[in-house]
């Protein structure tokens, strides 16, 4: 049995829980984490004594020992209570001798060896074995030497696991459903979280089924020196503490006191949900009123047909942008803020109207340093405060909003890419109420995220919290739109919901999803809304044309107006190659034969790649580019890198390797935004006349289209065969055009098609 994520957990019959870390403790929150990632709740953790740990583990340090341990229990389990133990393992050759015999001391038998004895090891195997010849197994639970070759599980003895490894804990089992069903179906009202008048401050916070409800204040973010104070409850199940005067910037949790299912309480500090502003992912939140940034001025996001989004993570655009930027602020919105304000920012060159970033609502990143992709959100409210420069003063909400600012004078959108489906670690919304906020069976979390904890979107305090959180940060940010991660478990009604209020507050919101969970996907009835879900059936399609492995059937169907065929309008999906989850585009071609070497993309790549991306930027609907897909970056073939800063980090003299890519590229999405355009992001005009055009034995195709009103004609040719095609077309379409942008195009008549090429022509 092998660790997961530096340790594991188990609880056994009795109630009592373990946690048996990788490597000895190092007085951080990792056991509580462990246990918090398995969907369990603990309290009362304690690092336990020597023996315990010997007696459990097989082994601890103790007095400047080695001291090796079997404790009664394993004694009278297994009868060897008249039998002669000893210790074997790598250091004696698995032999047993009076060296290594264990003798009788209080509780079990045991043996302290020298630590020199062990010192030529930094790691072993061993057992206990009797003098009839019986192989004593370790303990079941406790993690054994990880032996692929055999299938007998030995003790592991590891010289950094000296005792101080092992966690006791009690486990919690909460109330259940009992009780819970009136306040799932409840929403609660007003508002929550922290609120100044002038006279008086005063914290709410919903939590019905809670016994005590405690406000904590700190003088200072280390938790020290509190006040405490009784918070009283409502009828509403609203917990709330008013206190003349002002709270304004000090520090503050809230400890709740709750029943298990036995009715027995115990106790847990939590982060306010409502939080504005917060230290870290543990808390504590800073008390601050709500503070409208209205911008330098007003900006509006493009109307969904006219969007280009291109997705971006903070961190992954800053690691190697400016000089002028200083480490420090590489890691921080201030950062990215003057990064934008440079003249060869790759933003502003790219000429992308929609940035997409990664989350940046507070997650579970331990350190400041720590590269986190943000998935992992632990309040919906505050800005992350490892992308703050002073994380416990609260000025990263306006650090932030001066980021909102600057994009919005670049003229860029800004969309945000939230999850709403799972929370990280520590999750404080389970202990504030697991069955109100998350979805369970038979008590269990539900793990239709891949996250271990869903979110119950169909609860209505989460509705309130979801759309609350939202509505914030459009009020106070000016936030142009969302992208909500894996949209299946938000589901269709809270989806729709989300719409009508925000677009209350901003009419021309942008709103994306990711159509799909483990669960499944989302209902047809999604095309009753404005959304736009990403359209993975475009993405597979493009992919399998430009690596010539199928015809031309559905290009020809996703250029006259989409293959998502549920859709009302084409502006219903996101047309994408590459986002930050899977491979990148390039490494998606790396099963073809004509990849060698492993760092360097080959001609071939490059060109279906661009082919791949000529068609997309062409079709309607909404194109999305990740970060560095214009000039070709790559992952090196690995799929997932969610936790790899230094493989993410775009690579910005890539952008001269492949000038003519990343030029075509940037071409390609002023052309789609001019008036030239217009075809392609309003395909539902009446106005237009279709025409396709092949040689009916190459997948190789022209696509174009006239305008009634105005007689103006444009043809798209592609080709992802190695060899130059002939499509048949009319006279006028093949004599009287001119090219617009062209990768790889010759110099003749639209009708020939240069090998691996893609064409935009004007015809007169």
């Amino acid at each position: 049995m092998s660790y997961q994520r530096g340790g594991k957990v188990w609880v056994e019959e009795n109630g009592c829980g373990w946690v048996a870390l990788e490597r000895d403790w190092s007085g951080d929150g990792l056991p509580e984490d462990l246990v918090s990632e398995a969907g369990l709740v603990g309290v009362d953790f304690e690092l336990v004594n020597y023996k315990t740990r010997a007696s459990i583990g097989g082994y601890s340090k103790f007095e400047e020992k080695w001291f090796f341990f079997l404790s009664k229990q394993t004694i009278e389990f297994h009868h060897l209570e008249s039998a002669s133990v000893y210790l074997v393992g790598d250091f004696n050759d698995w032999e047993p001798s009076s060296l290594y015999l264990l003798s009788k001391i209080d509780g079990g038998l045991g043996i302290a060896l020298d630590l020199q004895i062990l010192q030529p090891y930094q790691e072993c195997e061993f057992k206990f074995l009797t003098n009839d010849g019986r192989w004593i197994e370790p303990h079941a639970k406790f993690p054994t030497f990880p032996n692929k070759h055999y299938p007998v599980k030995n003790g592991w003895f590891h010289k950094e696991r000296t005792g101080r490894d092992l966690f006791s804990f009690r486990f919690i089992e909460t109330q259940g459903h009992e009780g819970s069903e009136k306040w799932i179906n409840t929403r609660p009202s007003g508002e929550f979280g922290f609120h100044f008048d002038g006279k008086s401050s005063t914290f709410r916070i919903f939590a019905p089924r809670a016994s005590i409800l405690n406000l904590l204040i700190f003088e200072n973010p280390d938790e020290k020196n509190v006040n405490e104070f009784l918070m009283s409850l409502d009828d509403h199940g609203t917990w709330s503490c008013s206190y003349p005067g002002d709270l304004t910037g000090k520090y503050y949790k809230y400890r709740i006191t709750q029943l298990d299912k036995a009715g027995r309480s115990y106790s847990k500090e939590i982060l306010d949900p409502y939080a504005r502003a917060t230290v870290s992912r543990n808390g504590p939140g800073i008390a601050l009123n709500q503070k409208i940034f209205s911008g330098k001025k007003q900006f509006y996001p493009p109307p969904i047909e006219d969007a280009v989004v291109v997705e971006a993570h903070l961190r992954d655009l800053l690691a190697n942008s400016s000089s002028n930027i200083y480490d420090s602020e590489k890691l921080e919105f201030v950062g990215l803020t003057k990064w934008l304000n440079c003249e060869n920012c790759y933003l502003r060159k790219l000429g992308a109207n929609v940035v997409e970033l990664q989350p940046i609502q507070e997650f579970d990143a331990k350190e400041k340093e720590v590269y986190h992709w943000g998935y992992m959100p632990v309040n919906f409210f505050s800005p992350a405060s490892v992308y703050g420069t002073k994380p416990d003063d609260g000025s990263v909400i306006e650090e932030f909003a001066q980021l909102v600012d600057t994009f919005h004078e670049a003229g860029l959108a800004v969309v945000l890419d939230v999850v709403y489906n799972h929370v990280g670690i520590p999750p404080h919304l389970v202990h504030l109420d697991k069955e109100i906020y998350f979805s369970t069976d038979d008590g269990r979390l539900s793990n239709f995220s891949g996250c271990g904890n869903d979110l119950r979107c169909e609860s209505e305090p989460v509705k309130k919290i979801i759309i609350d959180s939202l509505i914030y940060w459009v009020k106070v940010f000016n936030i142009d739109g969302f992208r909500f991660d894996l949209g299946e478990l938000i589901g269709f009604e809270l989806l729709s919901e989300i719409e009508v209020e925000l677009r209350k507050v901003k009419p021309g919101i942008l709103l994306f999803a990711e159509p799909w969970s483990f669960r499944g996907r989302l209902s047809l009835e999604m095309n009753q809304t404005n959304y736009a879900l990403w359209s993975d059936a475009c993405r597979e399609e493009l992919l399998s044309y430009a690596k010539n492995q199928s015809g031309n059937d559905l290009i020809i169907e996703l250029l006259k107006g989409g293959i998502n065929k549920e859709n009302t309008n084409p502006c219903q999906s996101v047309n994408y190659l590459e986002s930050h989850d899977d491979y990148s585009l390039v490494d998606r071609f790396r099963d073809l034969e004509i990849w060698q070497d492993h760092n360097n993309v080959p001609d071939e790549v490059v060109h279906r790649a661009m082919i791949a991306m000529g068609i997309l930027m062409v079709s309607p609907g909404v194109p999305m580019i990740s970060a560095g897909q214009d000039f070709l970056r790559h992952k090196k073939g690995i799929r997932n890198t969610y936790l790899l800063g230094d493989i993410n980090a775009l690579d910005y003299e890539l952008e001269d390797v492949y000038k003519v890519e990343s030029s075509f590229i940037r071409k390609l999405i002023e052309l789609r935004l001019s008036d030239v355009g217009r075809r392609i992001r309003y395909p539902c005009s009446e106005e237009w006349n279709i025409h396709f055009f092949s040689n009916f034995s190459s997948p190789a195709f022209g696509f174009g289209w006239e305008s009634k009103k105005t007689n103006e004609k444009f043809l798209i040719t592609a080709n992802n065969q190695n060899t130059q095609q002939i499509i048949e077309l009319p006279e006028f379409w093949n004599m009287n055009a001119r090219l617009l942008l062209g990768y790889r195009s010759m110099d003749q008549s639209p009708n020939v098609l240069a090998p691996l090429s893609f064409s935009w022509f004007k015809v007169f």
